[in-house]
Protein backbone atom coordinates (compact mmCIF):
# COMPACT_ATOMS: atom_id res chain seq x y z
CA UNK A 1 0.00 0.00 0.00
CA UNK A 2 1.43 3.34 -0.94
CA UNK A 3 1.77 6.15 1.56
CA UNK A 4 2.15 9.87 1.18
CA UNK A 5 5.12 11.13 3.15
CA UNK A 6 6.60 14.57 3.64
CA UNK A 7 10.30 14.57 4.53
CA UNK A 8 11.41 16.50 7.61
CA UNK A 9 13.21 19.53 6.17
CA UNK A 10 15.72 20.13 8.94
CA UNK A 11 16.65 16.61 9.99
CA UNK A 12 16.60 15.20 6.46
CA UNK A 13 18.82 17.85 4.93
CA UNK A 14 21.33 17.93 7.74
CA UNK A 15 21.59 14.18 8.13
CA UNK A 16 22.73 13.85 4.52
CA UNK A 17 25.41 16.52 4.95
CA UNK A 18 27.28 15.00 7.85
CA UNK A 19 29.68 12.14 7.30
CA UNK A 20 31.04 10.13 10.19
CA UNK A 21 31.94 13.12 12.35
CA UNK A 22 31.28 12.52 15.99
CA UNK A 23 32.88 12.80 19.38
CA UNK A 24 34.26 9.60 20.94
CA UNK A 25 31.09 7.61 21.46
CA UNK A 26 30.22 4.91 23.91
CA UNK A 27 30.99 1.48 22.41
CA UNK A 28 27.94 -0.52 21.48
CA UNK A 29 28.10 -4.02 23.03
CA UNK A 30 28.31 -6.95 20.62
CA UNK A 31 24.99 -8.73 21.01
CA UNK A 32 24.88 -12.27 22.34
CA UNK A 33 22.79 -14.88 20.61
CA UNK A 34 19.21 -13.67 21.03
CA UNK A 35 17.05 -15.71 23.37
CA UNK A 36 14.01 -17.27 21.69
CA UNK A 37 10.61 -16.06 22.78
CA UNK A 38 8.11 -18.87 23.11
CA UNK A 39 5.22 -16.98 24.62
CA UNK A 40 3.56 -15.82 21.41
CA UNK A 41 2.20 -17.56 18.34
CA UNK A 42 2.58 -15.10 15.44
CA UNK A 43 -0.50 -14.60 13.34
CA UNK A 44 -1.00 -12.49 10.29
CA UNK A 45 -1.76 -8.85 10.98
CA UNK A 46 -4.48 -7.39 8.71
CA UNK A 47 -3.35 -4.62 6.36
CA UNK A 48 -5.61 -1.61 5.78
CA UNK A 49 -6.97 -1.46 2.25
CA UNK A 50 -7.22 2.31 2.02
CA UNK A 51 -5.52 5.33 3.49
CA UNK A 52 -8.12 7.40 5.36
CA UNK A 53 -8.09 11.15 5.01
CA UNK A 54 -8.13 12.70 8.48
CA UNK A 55 -11.09 14.99 8.88
CA UNK A 56 -10.63 18.54 10.14
CA UNK A 57 -10.73 18.97 13.88
CA UNK A 58 -11.17 22.09 15.92
CA UNK A 59 -8.57 22.62 18.63
CA UNK A 60 -10.48 21.93 21.85
CA UNK A 61 -10.29 24.25 24.81
CA UNK A 62 -8.08 22.35 27.26
CA UNK A 63 -9.51 21.41 30.63
CA UNK A 64 -7.09 22.90 33.18
CA UNK A 65 -7.55 19.83 35.39
CA UNK A 66 -6.96 17.15 32.71
CA UNK A 67 -3.48 16.05 31.70
CA UNK A 68 -3.32 16.33 27.87
CA UNK A 69 -0.72 13.53 27.72
CA UNK A 70 -2.81 10.98 29.63
CA UNK A 71 -6.41 12.19 29.68
CA UNK A 72 -6.41 11.76 33.46
CA UNK A 73 -7.60 14.40 35.89
CA UNK A 74 -5.17 16.10 38.26
CA UNK A 75 -6.08 17.53 41.65
CA UNK A 76 -3.61 20.40 41.26
CA UNK A 77 -3.94 22.25 37.96
CA UNK A 78 -0.53 23.79 38.63
CA UNK A 79 1.05 20.47 37.66
CA UNK A 80 0.07 21.19 34.07
CA UNK A 81 1.67 24.64 34.07
CA UNK A 82 4.98 23.00 33.23
CA UNK A 83 6.79 21.79 30.18
CA UNK A 84 7.11 18.05 29.49
CA UNK A 85 10.59 16.64 30.05
CA UNK A 86 11.94 14.00 27.67
CA UNK A 87 14.43 11.60 29.27
CA UNK A 88 16.59 9.38 27.08
CA UNK A 89 16.94 5.88 28.53
CA UNK A 90 19.36 3.13 27.67
CA UNK A 91 17.68 -0.19 26.97
CA UNK A 92 20.62 -2.58 26.80
CA UNK A 93 20.34 -5.60 29.14
CA UNK A 94 22.96 -3.87 31.31
CA UNK A 95 20.63 -0.87 31.67
CA UNK A 96 17.59 -2.85 32.78
CA UNK A 97 15.68 -2.46 34.99
CA UNK A 98 15.46 1.29 34.45
CA UNK A 99 14.28 3.78 37.06
CA UNK A 100 11.23 6.02 36.82
CA UNK A 101 9.32 4.64 33.83
CA UNK A 102 6.17 3.85 35.81
CA UNK A 103 5.88 7.61 36.46
CA UNK A 104 6.09 8.60 32.78
CA UNK A 105 2.97 9.98 31.11
CA UNK A 106 4.07 8.57 27.75
CA UNK A 107 6.96 6.42 26.55
CA UNK A 108 8.44 6.15 23.05
CA UNK A 109 10.57 3.24 21.85
CA UNK A 110 12.57 3.28 18.63
CA UNK A 111 15.12 1.09 16.88
CA UNK A 112 18.74 2.14 17.42
CA UNK A 113 21.70 1.89 15.07
CA UNK A 114 23.07 -1.60 14.52
CA UNK A 115 19.57 -3.13 14.52
CA UNK A 116 19.98 -5.13 17.69
CA UNK A 117 18.76 -2.81 20.45
CA UNK A 118 16.21 -0.04 21.03
CA UNK A 119 16.27 3.24 22.91
CA UNK A 120 13.47 4.51 25.12
CA UNK A 121 12.28 8.06 25.76
CA UNK A 122 10.16 8.75 28.82
CA UNK A 123 7.90 11.83 28.81
CA UNK A 124 7.37 13.30 32.28
CA UNK A 125 4.82 15.94 33.22
CA UNK A 126 2.34 15.03 35.95
CA UNK A 127 4.76 12.90 37.98
CA UNK A 128 8.46 13.59 38.45
CA UNK A 129 10.34 10.62 39.97
CA UNK A 130 13.28 11.41 42.27
CA UNK A 131 15.74 9.87 39.81
CA UNK A 132 15.57 8.58 36.24
CA UNK A 133 17.94 6.47 34.22
CA UNK A 134 20.22 5.02 33.07
CA UNK A 135 20.57 8.05 30.82
CA UNK A 136 21.94 7.56 27.31
CA UNK A 137 22.47 9.71 24.24
CA UNK A 138 20.06 11.31 21.81
CA UNK A 139 19.28 9.96 18.35
CA UNK A 140 17.58 11.56 15.34
CA UNK A 141 14.03 10.44 16.21
CA UNK A 142 14.16 12.56 19.36
CA UNK A 143 14.11 15.76 17.30
CA UNK A 144 10.63 14.81 16.08
CA UNK A 145 9.48 14.20 19.66
CA UNK A 146 10.73 17.65 20.71
CA UNK A 147 8.83 19.30 17.85
CA UNK A 148 5.59 17.52 18.74
CA UNK A 149 5.65 18.09 22.49
CA UNK A 150 7.55 21.41 22.78
CA UNK A 151 9.51 19.67 25.50
CA UNK A 152 12.79 19.87 27.40
CA UNK A 153 15.42 17.17 26.85
CA UNK A 154 17.65 15.24 29.26
CA UNK A 155 20.36 13.06 27.72
CA UNK A 156 23.99 11.96 28.04
CA UNK A 157 25.08 13.69 24.84
CA UNK A 158 24.96 12.91 21.13
CA UNK A 159 27.18 12.50 18.09
CA UNK A 160 28.62 15.76 16.74
CA UNK A 161 26.14 16.09 13.83
CA UNK A 162 23.14 15.54 16.09
CA UNK A 163 24.58 17.90 18.71
CA UNK A 164 24.79 20.53 15.98
CA UNK A 165 21.16 19.93 15.04
CA UNK A 166 20.14 20.28 18.68
CA UNK A 167 22.11 23.53 18.91
CA UNK A 168 19.84 24.99 16.23
CA UNK A 169 16.83 24.34 18.48
CA UNK A 170 17.44 26.68 21.44
CA UNK A 171 13.70 26.92 22.07
CA UNK A 172 13.88 23.48 23.70
CA UNK A 173 15.77 23.46 27.04
CA UNK A 174 18.49 20.81 26.97
CA UNK A 175 20.29 19.19 29.90
CA UNK A 176 23.07 16.70 29.35
CA UNK A 177 25.80 15.17 31.44
CA UNK A 178 28.46 17.18 29.64
CA UNK A 179 28.15 20.69 31.03
CA UNK A 180 25.91 20.05 34.03
CA UNK A 181 27.74 17.39 36.05
CA UNK A 182 27.21 16.31 39.63
CA UNK A 183 24.49 18.70 40.70
CA UNK A 184 22.08 17.11 38.25
CA UNK A 185 23.64 13.76 37.29
CA UNK A 186 25.32 10.95 39.19
CA UNK A 187 26.81 7.51 38.63
CA UNK A 188 25.26 4.58 40.48
CA UNK A 189 27.44 1.90 42.06
CA UNK A 190 25.26 -1.08 41.13
CA UNK A 191 25.98 -0.82 37.39
CA UNK A 192 29.04 -0.05 35.30
CA UNK A 193 29.62 2.78 32.79
CA UNK A 194 28.04 3.68 30.45
CA UNK A 195 24.97 2.01 31.96
CA UNK A 196 24.97 3.79 35.33
CA UNK A 197 24.33 7.48 34.61
CA UNK A 198 21.22 8.86 36.35
CA UNK A 199 19.56 12.26 36.68
CA UNK A 200 17.94 13.99 39.65
CA UNK A 201 14.80 14.86 37.71
CA UNK A 202 13.26 17.28 40.26
CA UNK A 203 16.42 19.39 40.00
CA UNK A 204 15.91 19.67 36.25
CA UNK A 205 12.42 21.04 36.81
CA UNK A 206 13.76 23.49 39.41
CA UNK A 207 16.45 24.68 36.99
CA UNK A 208 13.89 25.25 34.23
CA UNK A 209 11.75 27.33 36.57
CA UNK A 210 14.78 29.36 37.67
CA UNK A 211 15.88 29.87 34.05
CA UNK A 212 12.34 30.86 33.04
CA UNK A 213 12.35 28.17 30.33
CA UNK A 214 9.42 26.33 31.89
CA UNK A 215 5.94 26.99 30.53
CA UNK A 216 2.49 25.35 30.35
CA UNK A 217 2.22 22.15 28.36
CA UNK A 218 1.00 22.66 24.80
CA UNK A 219 -0.41 19.38 23.47
CA UNK A 220 -3.81 19.26 21.80
CA UNK A 221 -4.01 16.40 19.27
CA UNK A 222 -4.27 13.51 21.72
CA UNK A 223 -7.84 12.29 22.21
CA UNK A 224 -8.97 10.17 25.17
CA UNK A 225 -12.19 8.43 26.12
CA UNK A 226 -13.29 5.99 28.80
CA UNK A 227 -15.78 4.19 26.56
CA UNK A 228 -14.41 0.95 25.10
CA UNK A 229 -13.99 0.93 21.30
CA UNK A 230 -14.98 -1.64 18.71
CA UNK A 231 -12.03 -3.61 17.40
CA UNK A 232 -10.42 -7.00 16.92
CA UNK A 233 -10.01 -8.88 20.23
CA UNK A 234 -6.28 -9.16 20.96
CA UNK A 235 -4.68 -10.23 24.22
CA UNK A 236 -1.05 -10.70 23.12
CA UNK A 237 1.22 -8.46 21.08
CA UNK A 238 4.73 -9.28 19.88
CA UNK A 239 6.87 -6.41 18.54
CA UNK A 240 9.80 -8.10 16.74
CA UNK A 241 12.59 -5.73 17.68
CA UNK A 242 15.74 -7.76 16.96
CA UNK A 243 18.59 -9.01 19.08
CA UNK A 244 18.42 -7.79 22.65
CA UNK A 245 15.03 -6.10 22.68
CA UNK A 246 12.05 -8.15 21.40
CA UNK A 247 8.94 -6.91 23.20
CA UNK A 248 5.77 -8.70 24.26
CA UNK A 249 2.63 -7.24 25.78
CA UNK A 250 0.00 -9.40 27.49
CA UNK A 251 -3.39 -7.91 28.22
CA UNK A 252 -4.43 -8.17 31.86
CA UNK A 253 -8.23 -8.14 31.95
CA UNK A 254 -8.25 -7.54 35.72
CA UNK A 255 -6.42 -4.21 35.46
CA UNK A 256 -7.21 -3.38 31.80
CA UNK A 257 -3.49 -2.81 31.19
CA UNK A 258 -0.79 -4.42 29.04
CA UNK A 259 1.96 -6.19 30.98
CA UNK A 260 5.29 -5.58 29.26
CA UNK A 261 8.01 -8.20 28.72
CA UNK A 262 11.46 -7.85 27.14
CA UNK A 263 13.32 -10.98 26.01
CA UNK A 264 10.54 -12.96 27.69
CA UNK A 265 11.21 -11.40 31.10
CA UNK A 266 8.86 -8.97 32.93
CA UNK A 267 10.08 -5.40 32.38
CA UNK A 268 10.09 -3.64 35.74
CA UNK A 269 10.84 -0.25 37.29
CA UNK A 270 13.87 -0.37 39.59
CA UNK A 271 12.39 2.32 41.85
CA UNK A 272 9.38 0.27 42.94
CA UNK A 273 9.76 -3.21 41.47
CA UNK A 274 6.47 -2.89 39.57
CA UNK A 275 6.07 -4.40 36.13
CA UNK A 276 5.54 -1.80 33.42
CA UNK A 277 1.89 -1.96 32.36
CA UNK A 278 0.63 0.80 30.03
CA UNK A 279 -3.05 1.43 29.42
CA UNK A 280 -2.45 1.84 25.68
CA UNK A 281 0.02 0.37 23.23
CA UNK A 282 0.32 2.24 19.93
CA UNK A 283 2.39 0.87 17.05
CA UNK A 284 3.25 3.35 14.30
CA UNK A 285 4.91 2.27 11.07
CA UNK A 286 7.45 4.71 9.62
CA UNK A 287 10.06 4.51 6.90
CA UNK A 288 13.54 4.00 8.38
CA UNK A 289 16.63 5.12 6.45
CA UNK A 290 20.30 4.78 7.29
CA UNK A 291 22.37 7.96 7.26
CA UNK A 292 26.10 8.71 7.18
CA UNK A 293 26.15 9.82 10.83
CA UNK A 294 28.39 7.38 12.71
CA UNK A 295 27.04 6.67 16.19
CA UNK A 296 29.53 4.22 17.71
CA UNK A 297 33.02 2.75 17.43
CA UNK A 298 31.68 -0.21 15.48
CA UNK A 299 30.81 2.19 12.67
CA UNK A 300 27.05 1.79 12.97
CA UNK A 301 25.22 4.75 11.48
CA UNK A 302 22.19 6.69 12.68
CA UNK A 303 18.69 5.83 11.53
CA UNK A 304 16.45 8.55 10.14
CA UNK A 305 12.76 7.95 10.90
CA UNK A 306 10.42 9.63 8.38
CA UNK A 307 7.68 10.68 10.77
CA UNK A 308 5.87 13.35 8.75
CA UNK A 309 2.90 12.67 6.49
CA UNK A 310 0.72 9.63 7.14
CA UNK A 311 1.31 5.97 7.88
CA UNK A 312 -0.17 2.84 9.30
CA UNK A 313 -0.99 2.65 13.01
CA UNK A 314 -2.36 0.02 15.36
CA UNK A 315 -3.96 1.06 18.64
CA UNK A 316 -4.39 -1.47 21.44
CA UNK A 317 -6.65 -0.67 24.38
CA UNK A 318 -9.12 -2.60 26.54
CA UNK A 319 -8.11 -5.89 24.92
CA UNK A 320 -8.92 -4.89 21.33
CA UNK A 321 -6.91 -3.70 18.32
CA UNK A 322 -8.04 -0.80 16.15
CA UNK A 323 -6.38 -0.48 12.73
CA UNK A 324 -5.86 3.08 11.60
CA UNK A 325 -3.39 5.72 10.52
CA UNK A 326 -1.08 8.22 12.13
CA UNK A 327 -1.19 11.71 10.63
CA UNK A 328 1.32 14.53 10.96
CA UNK A 329 1.19 16.87 7.95
CA UNK A 330 4.03 19.21 8.98
CA UNK A 331 7.16 18.85 11.16
CA UNK A 332 5.71 21.22 13.75
CA UNK A 333 2.43 19.30 14.00
CA UNK A 334 1.52 16.85 16.71
CA UNK A 335 0.60 13.33 15.68
CA UNK A 336 -3.06 12.35 15.33
CA UNK A 337 -4.41 8.80 15.31
CA UNK A 338 -7.40 8.26 13.03
CA UNK A 339 -9.55 5.28 12.04
CA UNK A 340 -10.57 4.06 8.58
CA UNK A 341 -13.12 6.88 8.37
CA UNK A 342 -10.62 9.59 9.29
CA UNK A 343 -12.07 10.05 12.77
CA UNK A 344 -9.86 10.35 15.84
CA UNK A 345 -9.11 7.14 17.73
CA UNK A 346 -9.60 7.80 21.43
CA UNK A 347 -6.95 6.37 23.72
CA UNK A 348 -7.86 5.01 27.12
CA UNK A 349 -6.99 7.58 29.82
CA UNK A 350 -3.64 6.58 31.27
CA UNK A 351 -0.09 5.82 30.19
CA UNK A 352 0.67 5.10 26.52
CA UNK A 353 3.67 3.31 25.01
CA UNK A 354 4.34 4.27 21.40
CA UNK A 355 6.34 1.69 19.45
CA UNK A 356 7.99 3.17 16.33
CA UNK A 357 8.73 0.37 13.86
CA UNK A 358 9.92 0.05 10.24
CA UNK A 359 7.38 -0.37 7.45
CA UNK A 360 8.21 -4.04 6.89
CA UNK A 361 7.76 -5.13 10.50
CA UNK A 362 5.17 -7.82 11.16
CA UNK A 363 3.73 -7.22 14.62
CA UNK A 364 2.18 -10.53 15.67
CA UNK A 365 -1.07 -10.55 17.61
CA UNK A 366 -3.36 -13.18 19.06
Amino acid sequence: MSRRRTFVPLACALALLFVAACSPPTPTPVPPTPQPIATEVPTATPVPTATPTPGPTATPTPNPHVNPLTGLGVSDAGVLQHRPILVRYGHDPESRPQSGLTSADMVYEELAEGNFITRITGVFLSQIPPVAGPIRSTRLAVLEMLHQLDAALVDAGASDPIMWMLSTLPQYPQFRHVGYGGEYFFRSTDKVPPYNLYVYLPKIRERMIADKTDKPVHVHNMVFGQEALQGTPVTRIHVPYPGLAPVDYRYDAATHTYLRFVQGVPHTDALNGKQLAPDNVVVIYCEHKKTDIVEDKLGDTAIMVWWVGTGRAQVFRDGVMIEGQWSRPQPGDQMRLVDANGKDIALKPGQSWIEIVPLDYQVAVQ
